[in-house]
């Protein structure tokens, strides 16, 4: 699994001028079926995503999307519908050809944006306040972010601390992986991609 520092990748300017996405990972599975885009070319997409300002978000059909808040305060609302984030590691699921509006609650925000498309991937995402193990069964891609305080990850080849903004991604170890948090708070994203 490779190793990233969210805050060291590529920041790319949204087209609306409301924020901006650093992508830690994208890919495509050979058993693609879906209707082909010019505009995507992956069928999972995984990143963070800052929110500077309010606006229209964006929209991704025929995709589904689940958001983990790394920091801040957000709401999204779309008519009678809507979903807020108000702690970090508040996570909800929602389609991505939903036109939601951002409302940011107190300054700035970051979300972990985790996406597939919904013809060919489909995605697990847990998020752990503690020490757990970690059996990617069936899964052809993992991710672990952390979000807040210290863990460890416990591999076949050795051992991982990762720090909040840092993480793993690649394709999982047969062997089930040991994460271990390291003092008393701790935050950790979970995503299994599976086809």
């Amino acid at each position: 699994m490779t190793r990233f520092d969210f805050a060291r990748l590529p920041a790319t300017p949204w087209r609306n001028g409301g924020g901006w996405t650093r992508e830690i990972g994208a890919g495509v599975f050979l058993s693609s079926v879906g209707e082909a885009r010019a505009d995507l070319d992956w069928d999972w997409r995984l990143s963070v995503a800052s929110i500077a300002k309010d606006g229209a978000f964006s929209t991704f059909a025929g995709i589904d999307r689940v958001a983990v808040l790394v920091d801040g305060a957000v709401t999204l609302q779309s008519g009678a519908a809507m979903l807020s984030w108000c702690s970090q590691g508040d996570a909800h699921a929602f389609a991505g050809e939903a036109p939601f509006d951002a409302r940011l609650q107190a300054g700035p925000a970051r979300f972990f944006n985790v996406m597939t498309r919904r013809a060919n991937a489909r995605a697990e995402v847990r998020v752990h306040r503690q020490g757990f193990r970690l059996a990617a069964t069936g899964a052809a891609q993992v991710c672990l972010l952390v979000l807040k305080g210290r863990f460890r990850v416990v591999t076949p080849s050795g051992e991982q601390p990762l720090d909040a903004a840092h993480g793993l991604i690649g394709e999982p170890p047969a062997e089930a992986l040991e994460i271990w948090m390291l003092g008393e708070a701790g935050c950790i994203a979970q995503v299994q991609l599976l086809r």
